[in-house]
């Protein structure tokens, strides 16, 4: 990752370009990747999953230009923005598609290993142990497609970030994988694919990273601030101009955010 930008209000944002929603619906069928039998996944004859492969076959391990972290509630709004930057030639990453992957997969196992047909219900412990595994999956999976991201762009809306009202009013998150997220983009390292083309302009116009370290039942956490803030209209103008490749789409940005 080389860079982290927050839209503040992506819920006022409307695409430059016409998406309809059958394109939306299209794009939610290419990135859903189905599940093998469990027995494909086996190690041996035990019970023993192999990990590594079902995350090689559910997660993409590819490099992509911008990851996209949302409110699973924005989806679709989120899918129209990653239409738009990739009819500009970017590879765009949506944190929501893999939600999906690891929810069936987790599905899955749940129904094979952690239900008792005779009790008519699932056992607990199992459960607890076949989700804390999956979720583990969809954490690395997420983290690794940050790592590979040339920009990590976080979507705020009323669904993803609310204010508490006490002492002073700060910003909060309710989901614990947005948390994962903004939180790892403050540790993690700073880099690019393009380096070699950006060197000599983030050089000259001084660019720096100014990351800051810092249902019924609901936890609130406090949000992780991200290296830059912009606001909808900046989003929108910037998808309006036309760009001869991606990196001078990054160069426009970057300019853009220093200014």
């Amino acid at each position: 990752m080389f860079i982290s930008v927050e839209v503040t209000d992506f819920n006022n944002f409307s695409s430059p370009e016409y998406i309809s929603n059958d394109a939306v619906e299209r794009y939610k069928s290419q990135e859903k990747k189905a599940l093998n039998d469990l027995s494909e996944y086996l190690l041996d004859s035990t019970n023993t999953l192999d990990g590594d492969k079902i995350q090689e076959h559910l997660f993409p391990n590819k490099e992509v230009d911008i990851f996209l972290s949302h409110s699973h509630a924005d989806a679709d709004a989120v899918i129209k923005l990653a239409i738009t930057l990739e009819r500009k030639g970017l590879n765009v990453f949506i944190d929501s598609c893999v939600w999906g992957n690891a929810f069936d997969l987790l599905k899955d196992i749940d129904n094979k290993y952690c239900y008792d047909s005779y009790a008519g219900n699932y056992s607990y412990e199992k459960r607890n142990r076949s989700t804390s595994h999956a979720y583990m999956m969809l954490n690395t999976a997420l983290h690794r497609m940050i790592d590979n991201c040339e920009v990590f762009l976080f979507l705020g809306t009323p669904n993803s970030v609310s204010v508490e009202q006490g002492i002073k009013e700060e910003e909060s998150l309710r989901s614990p994988w947005i948390l994962s997220e903004l939180a790892l983009v403050q540790h993690i390292r700073i880099k690019t694919r393009y380096e070699r083309k950006l060197k000599s302009l983030t050089e000259s116009i001084g660019l720096e990273s100014r990351q800051q370290m810092g249902d019924s039942f609901d936890i609130a956490y406090t949000k992780p601030n991200l290296g830059y803030k912009i606001n909808s209209e900046f989003l929108r103008q910037l998808l309006s101009m036309n760009y001869s490749t991606n990196v001078s789409f990054f160069e426009t940005l970057y300019q853009s955010l220093k200014h």
